[in-house]
């Protein structure tokens, strides 16, 4: 089945709580960090207008280099700060 296309710019701002133990890197800057199990972060999703909607990830920020980036099966939602659908609402 097709991925959705976004039809218009979105993302979602959560707490998310990490699942499983597991060491991430970033590229720039270059810096380690291991996500411990029960620890709690601030993350998002986002996506482009025109681009398909991709939920099998959390970012700690917008910044595509700099982020450090888990897999959606790793982390659970804990509560969502804010939130723009990836459709317009006539869609929804």
């Amino acid at each position: 089945m097709p991925e959705e296309q976004a039809t218009r710019d979105w993302h979602t701002r959560a707490i998310v709580r990490v699942k499983e133990m597991t060491k991430k890197r970033s590229v720039d800057p270059y810096r380690e960090y291991t996500f411990r199990i029960g620890e709690e972060v601030e993350m998002v999703q986002w996506g482009r207008k025109g681009r398909p909607v991709k939920r099998d990830a959390w970012w700690t920020s917008f910044d595509i280099d700099g982020a450090l980036i888990i897999e959606s099966a790793k982390v659970e939602v804990v509560k969502i700060i804010d939130e723009i659908s990836p459709f317009d609402q006539e869609e929804e």
